[in-house]
């Protein structure tokens, strides 16, 4: 058996173990045995019974002889994949360069029960490299929950799992899997997205979205939201799929299949009969987060209801030139609140007919409010606020004279109709500066989605 396109360094693990077992490696490999004694001491690896083992952070290193078959990946699955024998499920993974936050790594999109209150058992990830012939195993992985569900421990919540690239292995993996046991048969397959060197440029913004879930129908909604945002200088749009009406669905395939727009919908099958915070949504936030971010240096996070507005600029491109600092991790817009308007007069736009909202941020401060990342200072995201920026980074509450969000949710949060008299309701006109150009995107892309067939 002839081992080839395997780093020598791993040869030397493989081999060192083998013979404590009694097993012999190829005459090949044998014959390189004093000159890689001495790349063992430069790599700092054990030369024992445990010298499969590459030493870090309680990693290990193993070469899966029995894993030749490398695979082929088109494209990324977009499905969630159970990892046999544990409460895990992985849909994404990225290269993860930032020494800070892990790196280098694969970071891994899952949603799984939570550790704190469940045995999991140990996850083991499997890496294939171009240049390699055999999957090289690291593990035990770092399983990190995004935000946990103290109320509900049996629910799947969001989480990371980071497989730290071996040492000495030059290049990225194309293909990780992740699996119960080392070297275990893949059942689990993930092509590693952003492998080359980050391409985001300044002041560019992604718009990411929560996943349309409860089949959604309202489709000029969409169309609204979409173009609100373009105006306010998104650049590129991301909107997760989880169930959608036909005409919504429509709608969708209109902007993605215009070579015009850079929309991206991403498929997002979580299964509906699993206990979890609204179809996990935050591993879909946080997978947003990793993929928009190596194109775009901030992402902005928002459900669709929900507008970040500029108070004193009209883009954000002009906001950012005048509030942004290298060390600002995320910037967070508080809350206002504005009644929507349900009138038969134009019902579909709702930012051109839903004029009166709370006359103060509600509640101040950063509990509601919705947040604009600086990709690259963001480690993970949640719904409302930073979950976990970079060491150095902070971050910054924005005035709500300099920008706000405006929430125009179909009906008042709990707290508005049980104490009415808590709020006071002014009638802000500000969204009208878009009208003239957001009627007219509107009912050109209404006109596309119609001759659609």
């Amino acid at each position: 058996m002839k081992l080839t396109g395997v780093p020598t360094f791993l040869l030397l693990v493989t081999y060192l173990t083998d013979r404590c077992r009694g097993s012999r490696l190829t005459c090949a490999a044998r014959s390189k045995r004093h000159q890689l004694l001495d790349l063992c001491s430069h790599l700092k690896l054990q030369r024992d019974v445990g010298a499969r083992t590459e030493k870090r952070s309680g990693d290990q290193v193993r070469v899966c002889r029995n894993m030749t078959t490398k695979p082929h990946l088109e494209k990324e699955p977009q499905t969630f994949q159970h990892v046999p024998d544990r409460k895990v499920m992985v849909f994404s993974a990225y290269y993860e360069t930032r020494r800070k936050a892990d790196g280098p790594a694969i970071r891994i999109i899952a949603c799984s029960w939570q550790a704190a209150y469940n045995t999991i058992g140990d996850l083991f990830c499997h890496m294939w490299y171009d240049s390699y012939d055999y999957a090289i195993s690291v593990g035990p992985a770092i399983y990190n929950v995004i935000y946990p569900s103290t109320l509900f421990p049996e629910s799947w919540c969001s989480h990371f799992i980071i497989c730290r690239l071996p040492r000495g292995i030059h290049g990225v993996p194309y293909a990780v899997s992740v699996g119960p046991r080392r070297c275990a048969t893949p059942k689990t397959m993930l092509m590693v997205l952003n492998r080359k060197r980050r391409v985001a440029q300044p002041n560019s913004h992604a718009l990411c979205i929560s996943p349309l879930y409860n089949y959604f129908h309202q489709w000029k909604m969409v169309i609204e939201v979409f173009e609100m945002h373009k105006l306010l200088g998104a650049k590129e749009i991301t909107i997760y799929l989880h169930t959608a009406g036909v005409t919504t669905l429509k709608t969708l395939q209109s902007y993605t299949t215009d070579k015009t727009e850079k929309v991206n919908v991403i498929n997002w099958p979580f299964p509906q009969s699993y206990d979890s915070s609204v179809n996990c949504q935050r591993a879909a936030l946080n997978d947003c987060l990793y993929r928009m971010g190596y194109y775009h240096r901030y992402v902005t996070i928002t459900d669709l209801d929900e507008i970040l507005v500029p108070r004193v600029t009209e883009t954000w491109q002009e906001l950012m030139k005048l509030v942004a600092k290298p060390d600002i991790g995320v910037y967070m817009f508080q809350h206002v609140y504005f009644r929507r308007n349900t009138s038969k007069e134009d019902p579909y736009l709702i930012t051109q007919s839903s004029f009166w909202r709370t006359d103060e941020v509600t509640p101040p401060g950063k509990i509601r409010c919705k947040s604009m990342y600086r990709a690259d200072n963001a480690i993970s995201i949640d719904l409302h606020f930073p979950y976990l920026l970079m060491p150095d980074a902070v971050e910054y509450l924005m005035p709500p004279e300099t920008a706000m969000l405006h929430h125009y949710r179909e009906d008042p949060m709990e707290s508005f109709y049980k104490h009415p008299e808590r709020y006071h309701y002014i009638e802000d006109r500000h969204m009208e500066k878009y009208k003239n150009r957001l009627v007219q995107a509107f009912k050109a892309r209404k006109g596309a989605v119609h001759k659609m067939k």
